[in-house]
């Protein structure tokens, strides 16, 4: 869980989910398998869309 959005990881896809379950984005981030530079991506990203869909991250 990253800013109270769930992700979903498949390889280098990432699907953001809402509390609710209800899919809002799904990203892919390359085959080059820096897994730890995806996350740091997905940190902003994520942040921008629980602000965007009303979601608390401390929820």
């Amino acid at each position: 869980m990253l800013n109270g959005l769930y992700i979903g990881q498949k390889g280098q896809y990432y699907a953001i989910f809402t509390p609710q379950g209800i899919q809002i984005g799904l990203l892919f981030l390359g085959q080059d398998g820096q897994y730890a530079k995806d996350v740091a991506a997905l940190g902003p990203i994520t942040k921008a869309l629980a602000k965007r869909w009303g979601v608390n991250p401390k929820d």
